[in-house]
């Protein structure tokens, strides 16, 4: 694989565990679609390029929509403010839902999540029982309490951001890129 298809296999597996997440929560219909929003930022750190126009990022990201499709991803990409949206067409997410990985790691979190009325001790087991070594920090920030990654990022490249407060719990699930841009610049 040349180097630019190799950032575009990183954009595009993010692309679909993002609509895998998406299904999880909302289970979509036969037949929907789903859009992803990206800040330009995230594209420039995915692609590796520095581009500060839109029609730059545009141009970037011509070949990716080919490279998608020829993956059973077709999507469109439109420029939209400060923000660029992936619509994944419907024959992407019959093809993701049907041939995402089998771990079942995200599901039994999201299934959990979805309760609201989770502890740590609970989301802890679920990580124990995807088999994969992780680790817990326990962080000072404003919005959560906790960060969990796995140590293998090929398993899974995401941080896993906890707050529990009055007997309920919140999580969400970011790219470390995006949780340094988030909490840790000054």
């Amino acid at each position: 694989m040349t180097e630019i298809e190799n950032k575009y296999e990183t954009l595009l597996n993010n692309v679909k565990t993002t609509v895998y997440e998406g299904i999880l929560k909302l289970g979509l219909a036969k037949g929907e679609s789903f859009g992803i929003y990206y800040e330009q930022d995230l594209l420039n750190y995915f692609l590796g390029k520095d581009c500060e126009s839109g029609s730059d990022m545009i141009t970037e990201l011509d070949g990716f929509g080919m490279f998608a499709k020829e993956r059973q991803i077709p999507l469109s990409i439109s420029h939209q403010g400060s923000r660029f949206r992936f619509l994944v067409a419907a024959e992407g997410v019959s093809y993701i839902k049907e041939y995402s990985p089998s771990s079942n790691f995200l599901k039994e979190l999201i299934d959990l999540a979805g309760t609201h009325t989770f502890c740590l001790e609970q989301i802890l087991a679920v990580f124990k029982n995807s088999g994969k070594e992780y680790t817990v920090r326990e962080v000072e920030n404003p919005e959560f309490e906790y960060v969990i990654a796995f140590t293998d990022r090929d398993f899974d490249p995401y941080l896993y951001c906890f707050h529990f407060e009055q007997g309920h719990g919140h999580y969400h699930r970011l790219l470390e890129y995006s949780y340094k841009k988030l909490f840790e610049e000054e």
